[in-house]
């Protein structure tokens, strides 16, 4: 096992500080410390350790990282994902907040955690894992959210390939609460197989997702996938046809909060690199990179474009706090908020 440190910038007198955890198998997570921004995830190829592929879409550079809209690989808070009209109502209280895309609200706001320094609080390294534990207090109205967030990231590689994120927080104040990580995967990786989402193939364990109004707004249904393209239960191989229909942005309906088994497989046809998601949440937002600007400089010179990476979000449902028939998103004063993911990382599919 080994660590990397280093300090690579500095804003309003905090460091901005790069860290890589890489596993004895070659297998590497590089992040920073600002919004918890996943900066490359290297796997190597199953016959040739020393031949990886980073399988990440990423900043080109840290600039763009302070500055892009877009949520590239970070921590998503304190409420990922869309509440309808920029409003709930909390113990007969009407909060509004920020439209950031208008008339709704999405992921945390105007200052979401992906755009916050957290405080690393501690590097723990043993014979078979390394974990980095990053703190971040979200004060009492930011972002027009009550009470003090207390929350603690930890992310760990161990010597089995499995990158763990565990999300943990608890408020002086009852609250609202929804974290979760925002991955762009593209397991063609940036090398010379490198292409959009084409001959991937996803698999997603679920019967239903959450249907959706033309804002990417639950309308508190949940629809059966059978028979429609959201069936992804036994596996899709994604082609043109499936990318020109415009792609899937759902929240997939989980019965497993196990973690025993996965929830979801995305893996390349061309190059046998993919992962395998488990989760204790009940939603996962499985999204196809629709919205992606047409044209992007990435890392590694190449550029992106729409469709080029795909995301695995586990979390509550979408504006979860507005529908009744869904597991609320509250967090009551001085109790404890627990969302694990386990992303196994696999070269053997």
């Amino acid at each position: 096992m080994q660590i990397k440190k280093l300090k690579i910038d500095q804003q309003n007198n905090k460091d901005i500080i790069s860290i890589s955890l890489i596993n004895d198998n070659n297998f590497e997570i590089c992040f920073y410390n600002y919004g918890g921004y996943i900066h490359n995830i290297f796997i190597p190829y199953k016959n040739d350790k020393n031949k990886r592929e980073d399988v990440v879409l990423g900043y080109n550079n840290l600039s763009e990282c302070y500055e892009s809209p877009g949520y590239f690989n970070s921590i998503i808070g304190r409420v990922s994902n869309r509440i309808g009209s920029s409003k709930f109502n909390l113990n007969n209280k009407e909060y509004k907040l920020y439209s950031n895309t208008p008339p709704d609200h999405l992921h945390g706001g105007k200052s979401g955690f992906n755009k916050k320094i957290w405080k690393i609080e501690n590097i723990d390294e043993t014979e078979h894992s390394i974990k980095c534990i990053l703190k971040y207090l979200s004060h009492d109205m930011e972002e027009n959210y009550p009470g003090n967030l207390d929350c603690t990231v930890t992310y760990e590689l161990n010597n089995n390939n499995e990158f763990l994120i565990y999300f943990q927080a608890i408020s002086d104040q009852d609250t609202i609460v929804n974290l979760t990580n925002h991955n762009y995967w593209n397991f063609h990786g940036h090398g010379n197989q490198y292409k959009n989402n084409e001959d991937h193939v996803v698999y997603l364990n679920s019967e239903s997702i959450c249907e959706t109004d033309e804002q990417s707004i639950p309308t508190g249904k949940i629809l059966d996938v059978e028979g429609t393209k959201f069936n992804l239960k036994n596996g899709f191989l994604i082609d043109k046809d499936f990318l020109d229909s415009g792609g899937i942005d759902h929240n997939y309906v989980l019965d497993d909060q196990s973690m025993q088994e996965p929830v979801a497989k995305i893996y390349s046809k061309k190059t046998g690199l993919g992962v395998e998601y488990f989760t204790n949440q009940l939603g996962i937002q499985f999204y196809t990179g629709n919205m992606m600007l047409d044209k992007y400089i990435g890392k590694h010179g190449k550029s992106y474009g729409l469709q080029y990476g795909m995301c695995l979000e586990p979390q509550y449902y979408p504006d979860a706090i507005n529908h009744p028939n869904f597991t609320s998103p509250i967090l009551r004063k001085n109790k404890n908020y627990l969302s694990k993911i386990k992303i196994k990382l696999r070269n053997d599919f």
